[in-house]
């Protein structure tokens, strides 16, 4: 089976050939930048039979601005594989502090669709996600500063194409509904990452309220064992009610033994009117 370059996917993961044949594997990404931006995740995977495997991770965010303190988020993924079709569920849950008095949960559900397998390893797949999320915030309305709570959603879809497993190129676009009360006017310190919902591009977090996301993905293989790669994205967040954002990443994966492999990139982000950002990206997996 061809293997997928789209590493931010979970359901990506199957189609590795070191985790096809690993029990247990770990993941550790860590991203930092502007404004004093630090992200750190650690994820465990396991595989609990031929076709299902289910994980656990745990991460933080904080910056120099409205997130001094650590926002913690928990996740759950599971991923099945029956036959060529690829399921993927992402359940997620930031908790409340007391420094951020905010909160959310939600889960994301993926499908993954093989339109076209070649036998000199080409092909093409068809990603559909929908996301759905709560969350619980401060909120500037008429009357003052309130917690209220609100529910997003959001619907996604990617194309990859691979030319003989050493091209590959991907296309996603993402529509986000719009919260009855949340506005990006009145939200204080919302905590959720957006890109929990669907795929952004870009390392940091992103709380603001998207309205739209599209994004364009390019890898090559490097020989002698095409088991690394270059890659390049760009990607645009429109915000409702905000001046739009721009996103541009590249990196490489390295395999560097049998049973690991180190992700190193780099991430500009600029919002229209706004300087622009740096973001670097460090990950490390080890498989069992």
């Amino acid at each position: 089976m061809a293997k997928s370059f789209h590493a931010l996917a979970l359901t990506a993961l199957l189609w590795l050939p070191s985790v096809s044949r690993a029990a247990w594997w770990a993941e550790n990404d860590y991203s930092f930048g502007s404004n004093k931006f630090q992200r750190e995740s650690l994820t465990l995977f396991s595989r609990l039979s031929p076709a299902l495997v289910g994980g656990a991770n745990a991460s933080y965010y904080k910056d120099g601005g409205l997130y001094r303190d650590k926002a913690w988020a928990f996740r759950a993924p599971l991923m099945y594989s029956t036959g060529k079709l690829v399921l993927s569920l992402k359940p997620f849950a930031y908790p409340a502090s007391s420094a951020i008095r905010s909160s959310a949960s939600g889960a994301k559900f993926s499908a993954l669709f093989p339109l076209l397998e070649s036998d000199d390893e080409s092909y093409i797949h068809l990603t559909l996600s929908g996301a759905a999320a709560r969350q619980r915030t401060l909120l500037n309305l008429r009357t003052g500063p309130d917690s209220e709570a609100f529910s997003e959603t959001a619907f996604e879809a990617q194309m990859e194409k691979s030319f003989y497993n050493q091209f590959f190129f991907l296309a996603s676009a993402a529509g986000f509904s719009r919260p009855e009360k949340a506005r990006n006017s009145n939200l204080v310190n919302p905590v959720m990452d957006q890109g929990e919902l669907a795929y952004l591009g870009t390392f940091r977090q992103v709380t603001a309220l998207p309205q739209w996301a599209a994004a364009v993905q390019f890898a090559r293989n490097m020989a002698p064992d095409f088991d690394s790669y270059l890659y390049a994205g760009a990607s645009r967040i429109s915000f409702r009610n905000l001046e739009d954002a721009n996103s541009f990443l590249g990196g490489m994966k390295m395999k560097i033994s049998d049973n690991a492999t180190l992700d190193f990139a780099y991430n500009f982000y600029k919002t229209n009117g706004i300087a622009g950002k740096n973001y670097y990206k460090l990950l490390i997996q080890m498989f069992f």
